[in-house]
């Protein structure tokens, strides 16, 4: 089944209603649109949340977006996104994140974001592979065979017949560095974003969207507006010294620096905030205005600071 676009109900989230300083999705929304919905003679029947969004690693309250799909008379099948923040899973103290997660009809996690398998390899449990299967079997003559019945067989359980050997790099990944090594490189990622945090906050020109939970810092330069913000990102990647990507999110143009190679260590952390500090130094010495607006940000930080 494709699900076209008009049928797609995207629920706005607001930053703090249910994360933290974060955009999580609030169950009341959710609520709320499924009752408009059903009055418009629609059925809901699929949730997404999510562990860690891709623009803020936005983390959803899972247990209570279970409970509102329960609580519909149809069955909705919720699909939990823990494409990213999910690896995380590994480390006990971030498995609060996936609190209710035993509520999920199926949960997906991309073991090539966080797990230090390459590109790609995604995990994928179903609670009931039942309904999967007989949406998606597929069994004319040529493929029946005497293995059928004996073991389950893959190709009923996604759109492609076939696919990669793409278990083989994961049990090599796995049996490299073990439950320790991987959690020990889950916290070190966590650890080197907070220190990005924390020296760009020591600039003074900087300021973070949200505060770093996962891999993933998220800052801005705290005047210039857009136009400074996206001229820095072009000249920190077109210098070939970093790369970083960025979002927008509630009309706010800001950067993101995301942690997670396996050989990233303190030194590349402290270096990529150079490149951007130095970066800032050039742009802000080729514009009057921005020396200006540097010059009335940095006084009134430190009126702040007094």
């Amino acid at each position: 089944m494709v699900l076209d676009i008009a049928h797609l109900r995207v629920v706005p989230t607001t930053r703090g209603k249910a994360d933290e300083d974060n955009y999580g999705l609030a169950p009341e929304d959710v609520a709320e649109a499924m009752a408009e919905d059903r009055s418009k003679g629609l059925v809901p029947f699929f949730l997404v949340p999510t562990v860690g969004t891709t623009s803020t690693t936005a983390i959803d309250p899972l247990r209570a977006l279970v409970a509102v799909a329960r609580e519909q008379p149809e069955h909705v099948w919720v699909h939990l996104d823990g494409a990213y923040g999910g690896a995380a899973a590994v480390c006990p103290e971030f498995q609060h994140w996936l609190d209710g997660v035993e509520g999920c009809d199926s949960v997906c996690v991309n073991t090539h974001k966080w797990l230090l398998v390459s590109f790609d390899a995604s995990l994928l449990w179903v609670k009931d592979r039942r309904p999967l299967i007989r949406a998606l079997a597929l069994d004319p003559e040529y493929l029946k065979n005497d293995f059928m019945l004996s073991a389950p067989n893959y190709k009923d359980w996604q759109v492609p017949l076939g696919r990669r050997f793409r278990a083989l790099k994961l049990w090599f990944t796995f049996r490299r560095f073990g439950a320790s090594g991987l959690r020990a490189h889950i916290r070190h990622s966590v650890a080197l974003a907070q220190r990005a945090e924390q020296l760009l906050e020591d600039d003074r020109r900087f300021r973070l969207f949200v505060r770093a939970r996962m891999g993933l810092v998220c800052f801005s330069v705290a005047f210039g507006g857009r136009e400074l913000n996206e001229a820095l990102l072009r000249r920190v990647n077109e210098s070939g010294k970093a790369f970083l990507i960025h979002s927008v999110v509630d009309g706010v143009h800001f950067l993101r620096l995301a942690v997670g190679g396996l050989e990233v260590d303190a030194w590349h952390i402290d270096n990529v905030v150079r490149v951007l500090a130095s970066a800032l130094s050039e742009l802000v010495e080729e514009k009057p205005l921005w020396q200006q607006l540097q010059r009335a940000h940095l006084k009134a930080a430190s009126l702040t600071d007094a």
